[in-house]
């Protein structure tokens, strides 16, 4: 990776955040306590590593949903809170789409229209909610400057499902992408033919019958068509359970260099039935900053993962040989040192 951007320049990240339900997932998967809970990790993790300011837009229907998640860090103590701003901004769906709020989760497809949202906005990076960035993100942001001049986004490989019968739409590259990170060079996004939201809505039309994940699929389809114009960000930066689960690792970056974020995407961070995924995310989220050290967070993860081999404890992940290192390599750099 090359530089990590001018250093007086805010970082931009895109949240979502919904009440309700939408036409898929159980009430766990759509609610909202769940939602703030997993953002506060989010957040946690991001000024723990970041040297930055990081400004989180949060895209969201209520007012008191947004100040539920401000709130979260209102205790933090200076040196973390003033790492951090956030501006609310109301859902949006053209008048003939409103019809797509509900698809899938509740706003699952809003990121599709954020280039006709924030039209004055160049560069910003959406991520879900359930993710904790095991380094700075600003490594995260420096992708952008990999960009070839026609690269308007970049997002992970899925490395599941699109390769499967479940899947019935055209797909990215052998294994399709993953939409928990996606990179946005809005203002690229904005020049395509037919311009972004003509171009996804065009896609939507055409397979509308065949979508089963939304936003996910209909990008997919997109990039299948044009598979120059997406920048593929490695696998171990959105390392999710089923790249663990089956028995192998199957993103050979985390095992060369560690995970950099950890997404708990099918639940995996509260649902108890990965608990080497779920360990980590409990250490952060009862992790206190300005209190504890980034030494007592590794070795609170370290005692946390020992003990689902010990006890036993439901995961398959474990059966993966070094998944604990594969989990811990990266942060550990952080923590102990070259």
């Amino acid at each position: 990776m090359v530089g990590k951007g001018k250093t007086g320049e805010e970082l931009k990240f895109l949240l979502i955040l919904c009440g309700g339900t939408g036409t898929q997932g159980s009430k766990q998967a759509s609610d909202v306590g769940r939602q703030i809970r997993q953002a506060e990790v989010m957040l946690k993790s991001a000024v723990l590593f970041t040297k930055r300011r990081l400004h989180f837009h949060v895209i969201a229907d209520s007012k008191k949903l947004f100040g539920r998640l401000v709130n979260r860090t209102a205790g933090w103590p200076d040196s973390y809170r003033r790492k951090i701003r956030f501006s609310m901004h109301d859902v949006w769906y053209p008048e003939e789409r409103q019809d797509m709020k509900s698809m899938f989760r509740v706003c699952a497809t809003e990121r599709l229209f954020v280039p006709d949202m924030f039209p004055s906005m160049d560069k910003a990076i959406y991520i879900d909610t359930d993710l904790i960035f095991m380094r700075p993100p600003e490594d995260l942001w420096s992708f952008f400057d990999d960009f070839s001049s026609t690269h308007i986004a970049a997002m992970s490989p899925c490395m599941y499902h699109y390769g499967s019968k479940r899947n019935k739409v055209p797909y990215y590259g052998e294994t399709g992408l993953n939409a928990g990170i996606m990179h946005l060079h809005l203002d690229r996004m904005r020049d395509i033919p037919d311009g972004w939201v003509g171009a996804t809505m065009a896609m939507h039309d055409k397979y509308k019958s065949r979508i089963k994940l939304a936003d996910q699929d209909i990008l997919n389809i997109l990039f299948s068509f044009y598979p120059e114009k997406l920048y593929k960000l490695p696998c171990e930066w959105n390392y999710r359970v089923w790249l663990c689960s089956q028995g192998e690792n199957k993103c050979a970056g985390a095992e060369e260099n560690g995970v950099s974020v950890l997404h708990g995407n099918a639940l995996a961070f509260v649902k108890g039935n990965e608990m080497k995924i779920q360990t980590v995310f409990e250490a952060f989220e009862h992790f206190q900053l300005g209190k504890d050290s980034l030494e007592q967070l590794h070795t609170q993860i370290v005692a946390g993962l020992a003990k689902v081999d010990r006890e036993d404890l439901p995961s398959k992940c474990k059966s993966v040989a070094g998944i604990d290192h594969i989990l811990l390599g990266e942060m550990e750099k952080h923590v102990l040192g070259p």
